[in-house]
Parts: C-alpha cells; structure tokens; sequence
C-alpha cells in the first residue's frame, strides 16, 4: 500500500471493528425504535453500508447492496418492512468492507491525487476517502450513542 493511504486504512479497519461492534446485542426491535426523532439504528447501519459501497465504486469497484435505496442521505425512515435485518447488514458489510479494503490497497500515488467527480473533500480521489473516513466516523460514534439508550456497553474505553 503506498505511504498516502496507510492512515487511512488504519482507519478503515478501525471504523469496521468498531461497526460491528456497534451492532452486538440489538435486539431487532431495538434496531427500529426511533428515540427523539433520530434515525433508528437499522437505518444508520444499512446507510453506512450503502454509503461505503459508493466509496467502493470511486475506487473501481461494485458490491451490489439491493436495500440501498432504503437508506440514502437525508432519506425519509419508511418501508421498513423491507429493510433487511441487522444480521443481513452486517453481512453485506463485511463484504463491502473486505472489496473496499482490497481496492485500496491497489491505488497509486497518482491516481488517489488524480481529480474526481466523486464527493470529495478536495475534488482528488484522496479527498474522497478522507470524506470516507469522516462518514464513517459520524455514523459508528451515532450507533456508539444509540446502542448506550439501550444501557448496552460503550464501544471503547
């Protein structure tokens, strides 16, 4: 892996331990229950992965997440019926995860300061995956919150 994405994929693999760990012990209504009008925490985790699978592709590769549709940015929380189950959602994140991580260790210097018209934080594809990490981040620290409603354990610490 080229010296420019080592931090990164330290921090990869760190926001998917703590991912997974986020969803130990939910029950599944636990999953849907909306506290204070905040998404439930179903939806936050079938975002990430849909999310994720969209950074996959700036980096030339595809996941298919069928039930993405379900969790797009400043989405509506509905059909809940066909979300799948946290089970199903850690799965698919594994699988994302695992293409993601293969995908970025593929990159090279100039390719990852190419510019994108991908989200970005600086229209390069670096950019993009420095917004990967802060996604990433956002969204595990809001499970590490909701699971704590539950009186479940902190995620670190």
């Amino acid at each position: 892996m080229i010296p420019e994405l080592q931090g990164f994929a330290l921090i990869f693999r760190t926001t998917h331990l703590l991912f997974h760990r986020a969803l130990e012990g939910i029950t599944p209504e636990q999953s849907l229950e909306r506290r204070d009008g905040a998404n439930p925490i179903l939806w936050i985790a079938g975002h990430v992965v849909s999310v994720r699978a969209g950074f996959l592709r700036s980096l030339g590769g595809t996941v298919e997440v069928p039930w993405a549709k379900h969790f797009p940015r400043g989405g509506e929380v509905r059909d809940e019926a066909l979300w799948p189950s946290v089970a199903e959602v850690r799965a698919k994140w594994e699988e994302v995860h695992k293409a993601f991580m293969s995908r970025l260790e593929m990159q090279t210097a100039a390719q990852v300061m190419a510019t994108t018209e991908n989200p970005s934080l600086d229209k390069t594809l670096l950019g993009t995956l420095g917004l990967a990490t802060l996604h990433d981040g956002y969204h595990v620290g809001q499970l590490a919150a909701a699971r704590r409603l539950f009186g479940l354990e902190r995620l670190v610490g």
